[in-house]
């Protein structure tokens, strides 16, 4: 602010003398009093005088300024004026004085010096707490700002508004607000506003209760202060106390007090910012009363409103006297404690801080419990007036918030307006130059045509060639990934049907060949039997397994407690079927069936050939939406993570997958394995029943 105006004193000297081959009587004359109305403003800025000598001063100035003849004087003498706010002693002269610069300003069309008029506008009405037109002020002059593209000036009005914002509770306002500082100061790579920017973040979202947000937000602050040469150790001790604060406030006692002891552990704190020194030894007091360690709390809430007191922080100091009358009652001091409180209680109304107010009446009234209902009635007097003038203040906010968005929306509709005729512009200056080349190339593209059409021809036949080689192999590969798709389906079928019947019958003849009795002949030819059918499905696959083969299952839950009891009379296994008869497992759809079937009979195979097991059992179970199946064997089991898989687990695997469905394989060296199967169905039949299950050992 003060070398804005440094500069507007040189153009002052500059426009009030004269060049020196127009030396006349009255040039001299001008530059005794442009001297004149800068020594007013200085001499009225000095300590050792008392106020009314330097409003004395300063209206001489004024009186200067309205004589000056020149307008283009007179406008910077009112905006040098109106900067200084020793007017604020007489606040009507500080609005005519105010009021003459933005006018004077605007009939020059000056838009610089209107915006930083509004700007002392806001600092005058900051004094006076009218917060609602401190932040309507700084609106204006981001306006005009805006209008200039002055893009730092923009970004700190922004930033004053939502610090504004807070102020009166509007926390969502706020941090949308300040984003709009931040996408200023971002372009101009401001480090310090967007450090100040982001802490202000941090507290909004504090007090919102959004932690994680809050202390983000206040690390990107501390981020871009580290990058401002010098480093400033009394803002890093700031933000580093408000995480204190966060930290506090939701109750993690024990980082908030990390926090206060990094603020007070900067070297000359107390001398260099005795204010922050006293709040965080007032802030680390609280954290350790709430986590009940009382040691040293009293010397440190002293020492607090000690300093508080010598540097005249009335509403700060409130709040130490609040939270040592809590420290008081809770050492059971009730006498002190309630002269404590009233303490707080009288320095909170001096300071105009209700909110603090609050708090005091509704801790009097547990103190006093006498008087308990008369502090209630003043607590619910005051919180229901405070409500309302909040509403009202946001309300207003609200407002103005419309009205500056309107006045971007069109800012941004004159923009593109001018975009809009510069892009006219653009095009018409395109098309004549288009013109003029068209008539002086249009012999050579005369010329040139016969030849680009045979090279246009030539680059065509060249491209069909490319795509009808490309076909060519796109069809070899299809037939040749058919071809691998049918060998491995055939390769499934052999090795998963026909070699498991083969062993099936083999195993049979074996045990057989033991016995002459009758009844091993009957076995034999039913061995026989199954040879013959086992012949049948060799010639089926030769016939490419059609899709209706897999629908040749008809009864499903028989066919696998047939392959089961094959081996109950050949091999010292015990099988056990788990199923719900009441089921209707034939509704299964013909691919889930026959692929099921084939990987049971490749389980029970393996289990058999590899696993040395003596129980093998197999569970059934169905919802509307899938079909479990789960199969055990208690025999040596495996380690699956070690070695190829084979090809009995691999066409497992590949039955699984065109199913759609997971197959898990779960093996333990000397514990048996488990294969557990699970594959999605759509329910054909309505047959539901209960839920009443019958198992059935086979």
């Amino acid at each position: 602010m003060i070398k804005r105006y440094l500069v507007l004193l040189i153009l002052l000297k500059l426009l009030s003398s004269c060049s020196e081959t127009e030396l006349t009587q009255e040039a001299p004359l001008k530059a005794i009093e442009t001297d004149s109305i800068s020594f007013w403003i200085e001499e009225s800025k000095n300590p050792e005088s008392t106020e009314q000598q330097n409003l004395t001063l300063l209206k001489k100035a004024h009186q200067f300024a309205l004589n000056t003849s020149s307008d283009s004087l007179q406008a910077n003498y009112f905006s040098v004026l109106s900067e200084n706010l020793n007017f604020t002693t007489d606040s009507t002269l500080f609005r005519e004085i105010n009021k003459q610069a933005i006018s004077l300003n605007q009939k020059r069309n000056d838009s610089l010096p209107i915006g930083f008029a509004y700007w002392d506008l806001a600092l005058f009405f900051e004094k006076y707490s009218v917060k609602d037109s401190v932040y309507y002020s700084y609106s204006e002059a981001q306006k005009v700002f805006e209008t200039i593209e002055e893009k730092q000036l923009s970004g700190r009005m922004f930033l004053q508004m939502a610090r504004i914002q807070i102020s009166i509770k509007d926390n969502v306002g706020s941090q949308a607000t300040t984003t709009r500082a931040i996408e200023n100061f971002k372009l101009l790579n401001d480090n310090r506003y967007l450090s100040e920017s982001y802490n202000n973040l941090g507290i909004a979202s504090g007090i919102l209760g959004e932690v994680e947000k809050s202390l983000s937000y206040y690390n990107e602050a501390l981020y871009y202060l580290k990058q401002e040469e010098p480093y400033n150790y009394i803002k890093e001790a700031k933000i580093v106390n408000n995480i204190g604060v966060v930290y506090q406030q939701n109750n993690l006692y024990e980082k908030a007090i990390d926090n206060y002891d990094k603020v007070l552990n900067i070297d000359n704190l107390i001398e260099k910012n005795p204010v922050l020194y006293a709040l965080a030894l007032s802030n680390l007091a609280s954290s350790k009363l709430y986590l009940k360690d009382t040691l040293d709390v009293n010397n440190l809430f002293i020492k607090a409103i000690e300093i508080k007191d010598k540097e005249n922080q009335i509403a700060s100091l409130a709040s130490s006297y609040f939270n040592y009358a809590k420290y008081k009652a809770y050492a059971n001091d009730t006498l002190m404690a309630i002269s404590f409180i009233q303490k707080a209680e009288d320095l909170s109304i001096e300071s105009e801080n209700n909110e603090r107010l609050l708090e005091v009446w509704g801790f009097l009234s547990e103190l006093k419990k006498n008087d308990a209902s008369n502090y209630f009635k003043k607590y619910i007097k005051l919180d229901d007036s405070l409500q309302k003038e909040e509403r009202k203040q946001q309300n207003k906010f609200a407002r103005i918030r419309f009205e500056t968005d309107e006045f971007i929306a069109e800012n941004v509709e004159l923009e593109s307006e001018k975009e809009s005729l510069s892009k006219q512009k653009t095009i018409w200056t395109g098309i004549a130059t288009g013109l003029f080349l068209l008539g002086l190339f249009i012999y050579t593209i005369i010329n040139q045509r016969a030849k680009n059409q045979k090279l246009r021809f030539d680059q065509q036949q060249q491209a069909n060639n490319q795509e009808i080689f490309n076909l060519m192999l796109m069809q070899k590969q299809k037939v040749d990934e058919v071809k691998r798709m049918e060998q491995k389906r055939i390769s499934e079928e052999l090795h998963d049907g026909i070699l498991g019947k083969i062993l099936g019958a083999r195993m049979v003849l074996t045990g057989l060949n033991k016995r002459a009795t009758e009844e091993a002949i009957q076995e034999k030819a039913k061995a026989l039997g199954s040879l013959q059918e086992i012949e049948k499905e060799i010639r089926s696959i030769s016939h490419e397994l059609s899709h209706s083969a897999y629908q040749k299952i008809n009864n499903f839950t028989d066919s696998i407690e047939s392959l089961l009891l094959s081996a109950n009379k050949n091999a010292n296994i015990h099988t056990i079927f788990n199923f719900n008869e009441d089921e209707s497992w034939d509704s299964l759809a013909g691919d889930i069936k026959i692929n099921t079937y084939r990987i049971i009979q490749e389980s029970f195979q393996n289990a058999i050939k590899h696993a040395n097991c003596t129980i093998f059992d197999i569970t059934f179970h169905r919802t509307d939406e899938q079909f479990d199946v789960i199969m055990n064997d208690n025999g040596i089991g495996f380690n699956d993570n070690k070695g190829k898989k084979g090809i009995g687990i691999r066409n497992i695997t590949s039955r699984v997958n065109k199913l759609k469905g997971t197959c898990n394989i779960d093996s333990i060296e000397g514990q048996g394995t488990t294969i557990t199967l699970k594959i999605p169905i759509i329910k054909k039949s309505n047959n539901s029943t209960d839920n009443n299950s019958y198992y059935k050992n086979v």
